[in-house]
């Protein structure tokens, strides 16, 4: 029996983790942790090194050193579909949905339903996605996508939710019922780790923050606390001219 590593109430301890691509160091002793019941929010500027953290985390990026745990177990050196079966689900910046398969049939595959009846996914339904019940994902409008990725990575039933701007192109009512479900998932005692551009969302959803910069967390906690961090603001000034905004 493998053996329990991490916090108790924790679902991700991400402790020192580096990545080195040739002369390259995109992540510098990257840490976080995920707990239960929490939406943690990662941000920072682009190329700050969030997408390789998330895809270390998920097993799609080999770490160079470092400690990434997932409900207390190792998962370095595991793959994507491994770390899948820990209980970990994701979406992408850019969906990867099945095309050609209807809304239904993509919760269908997701869900592990064998059977032609299309399940009625309650989530489809709360993300407004009930009146396109039957058609095909490749007809959907962008924002549709990254609904639809979303209620196929919840039919999965995980324990940890990795969203990566899932708010993108998304309509303010749509925005609403998004945070709602994500809200509604971790108060089941799950975890959100929230991957976002929109501080405005953050600010609304997250329980914790981190900022990535350059590769390295240069800070982490109450979300009005960091994004208020004149390291965390002079950062944003630095790469984008434009600091977070509420």
């Amino acid at each position: 029996m493998a053996q329990t590593l991490g916090t108790a109430g924790c679902l991700v301890e991400a402790r020192g983790v580096e990545v080195t691509f040739g002369g390259l160091q995109a992540l510098r002793g990257a840490a976080l942790t995920v707990k239960r019941g929490d939406i943690h929010a990662l941000i920072g500027p682009n190329g700050a090194g969030k997408s390789t953290f998330v895809n270390c985390i998920t097993g799609y990026q080999r770490v160079t050193r470092g400690t990434i745990l997932i409900d207390g177990r190792s998962i370095i050196g595991m793959s994507p579909s491994a770390i899948a079966r820990r209980g970990l689900a994701r979406t992408f910046q850019t969906p990867q949905l099945f095309g050609r398969l209807t809304v239904a049939g993509n919760i269908r595959v997701a869900a592990r339903r064998e059977d032609r009846a299309a399940p009625r996914d309650e989530t489809m339904f709360r993300l407004g996605l009930g009146a396109r019940y039957d058609a095909l994902a490749s007809d959907l409008s962008y924002g549709e996508q990254r609904l639809l990725e979303v209620a196929r990575a919840l039919a999965c039933a995980p324990t940890l939710l990795l969203v990566d701007e899932p708010a993108s192109g998304l309509p303010a009512e749509d925005q609403v019922r998004l945070e709602a479900v994500l809200r509604d998932f971790a108060a089941r005692g799950a975890g959100v780790l929230l991957v976002e551009h929109n501080v405005g969302l953050v600010r609304r959803l997250a329980h914790q923050v981190s900022v990535l910069h350059q590769g390295g967390i240069i800070a982490s906690g109450d979300p009005d606390k960091v994004l208020a961090d004149s390291e965390v603001v002079a950062a944003y000034l630095g790469s984008s001219q434009q600091g977070p905004q509420p």
